[in-house]
């Protein structure tokens, strides 16, 4: 399916809408102000580094709003990271923008993200950079009034906030900005106010929509120690927490792409479950945004997600952002390269243990000496490949795919061809070998997981059972339980749903229910 249909039959859907509140989710629009740039070297050369189009932020923001003032939703949710570096004007931008949607009869909440306060920001004017002034921690609230001015709550630890923007449901926003090398955090003080503020909306019967910057599930296993900084610190405990005191939906962003996970406790008589919608940047391939449908008897959330297709400069978003996307994306690769190297040396006690302490000595040797020839050699053998999979990651759906299985396959041999490159010279004999055959082995088992997990888009992915695949562009979550004696909307059942020619499922996130995967498929 063409994705300027898919939008196409969203907006279709979205016109005639009127019992359901619909919320319009923008996350990571990373907006730079016009008034910060005059075209020059400065500017070109800082997007030489840049997988984000910058130089389209206020473009794409402009369309952005637009769209929110066609369609008019409920609700503009936004989960950080409003501009690039925390600039003042660009947020005075944003501010005003959002104000103009205040006017129209449109809320707005957001919540900081890592590029939104303090830190360093910079005009660009010709070919030269300037530090230019930041929104300050304690601006923060008066420069978004309206958020807490609706709060029923507000965190005296940070800028956390519970809201009831609608009848019926609780938004929970937690800001993790105090954090720690780009992780998301918080106080002890902080988590107690968010578990103070979903305990009392559980006791009104409240449909609980809780909204972060960082994201708290992996969307492919092992992607919080690839991409550490994506996730927040003890993510998994802060999971256990909200999901024991009735948190089962929370939108994410920071990590650029779209995906939506599920997470369900293994083994448990009761499964207890949390949804993760993280997604993407609108100036960032595939430039999505979402569209949240809620049900009149606050049970369920149906999940549609679009993109920017175009701008007046720009006619092919799409293919423009991907080509973006190919060109910069390789700026990933030292930090990866350097996380696996990091790894590898982290379990020569194993190497030595299985093969000796002389293998492990030798293979030490083996490994590049600096920094710049680690990521030379992952450039040389599997760099492109990574891009490959990050824009696949991207797209969301990967099994949608087929180039998935050869992505995975390619980066499987690549790391063989860079085992050999590392140790052919020493091991130039028939018993070494032998050893280096089963080096090469245990690194492609020891890189399986993820790689597998992200093509086949299945979280837990070796423990068969308790695998999760949820459609990460479109499907309906029961949340909650239907208030008063109003029948659940099946919003997503072929008979009505828009989009009866895509697969959808309905899953089941309420604590201690019965679930189904996305496919219909029961699972307890």
């Amino acid at each position: 399916m063409k994705r300027s249909l898919l939008t196409g039959l969203i907006a279709l859907s979205l016109i005639g809408i009127q019992a359901q509140e619909r919320i319009m989710v923008i996350t990571d629009p990373h907006v730079l102000a016009p008034s910060l740039v005059e075209p020059g070297s400065a500017f070109d050369e800082m997007m030489t580094g840049q997988r984000k189009m910058i130089d389209l932020s206020a473009s794409v923001w402009q369309a952005l709003i637009d769209t929110a003032m066609l369609y008019k939703p409920e609700l503009v949710l936004i989960p950080g990271d409003l501009t690039k570096d925390g600039e003042l004007e660009s947020h005075t931008l944003v501010a005003g923008s959002l104000q103009k949607l205040r006017e129209a009869g449109i809320n707005v909440l957001v919540i900081p993200g890592n590029h939104d306060i303090g830190g360093k920001a910079y005009s660009y004017i010709g070919d030269e950079t300037f530090p230019t002034e930041t929104l300050a921690n304690e601006n923060w609230e008066s420069t978004y009034p309206w958020v807490y001015e609706q709060a029923i709550a507000k965190d005296e630890d940070s800028h956390s906030y519970a809201a009831e923007p609608f009848a019926g449901v609780t938004m929970l926003a937690i800001d993790g900005a105090k954090n720690d090398a780009g992780v998301g955090n918080f106080s002890d003080k902080t988590l107690a106010f968010v578990l103070a503020q979903a305990d009392s909306a559980v006791a009104k019967g409240n449909m609980i929509v809780a909204m972060a910057h960082w994201q708290i599930l992996e969307h492919f296993d092992q992607q919080g120690t690839l991409e550490s900084a994506c996730r927040f610190k003890n993510a998994d405990d802060l999971r256990d927490s909200l999901m024991a005191h009735g948190v089962h939906l929370v939108l994410t962003g920071h990590f650029h792409v779209n995906g939506i996970t599920t997470y369900r406790t293994p083994g448990a008589e009761k499964v207890d479950s949390l949804v993760e919608i993280t997604t993407g940047s609108p100036i960032t391939y595939p430039c999505p945004y979402r569209w949240l449908m809620l049900s009149e008897n606050r049970a369920d959330v149906q999940v549609e997600t679009a993109f920017v297709e175009s701008l007046p400069e720009l006619d092919n978003m799409h293919q423009y952002s991907r080509e973006w996307m190919s060109e910069h994306a390789t700026n990933m690769i030292p930090q990866l390269s350097l996380r696996a190297w990091h790894k590898i040396e982290n379990n020569m006690d194993l190497v030595a243990k299985m093969f000796g302490d002389n293998i492990a000595a030798m293979l030490q040797e083996c490994i590049p000496a600096t920094d710049s020839a680690k990521i030379a050699m992952v450039q040389k053998h599997f760099g492109s490949t990574v891009v490959e999979l990050y824009l696949l990651h991207s797209d969301g759906n990967e099994p949608e795919y087929p180039e998935g299985d050869s992505l995975a396959q390619a980066l499987y041999d690549g790391m063989e061809s860079m085992m050999h490159e590392m140790t052919d010279a020493k091991m130039d004999n028939m018993i070494y070998r032998n050893v280096q055959k089963l080096l090469i082995a245990a690194a492609k088992d020891l890189a399986q997981e993820p790689v597998q997990s992200l093509v086949e888009d299945k979280t837990q992915w070796k423990q068969k059972e308790d695998a999760d695949r949820t459609d990460d562009l479109h499907l309906t979550l029961t949340v909650n339980k239907p208030r008063g004696d109003q029948a659940i909307e099946n919003t997503g059942s072929p008979e009505v749903s828009t989009y009866k020619f895509i697969q959808e499922g309905k899953l089941d996130i309420r604590r201690g229910e019965q679930l189904f995967d996305s496919y219909g498929r029961q699972v307890r």
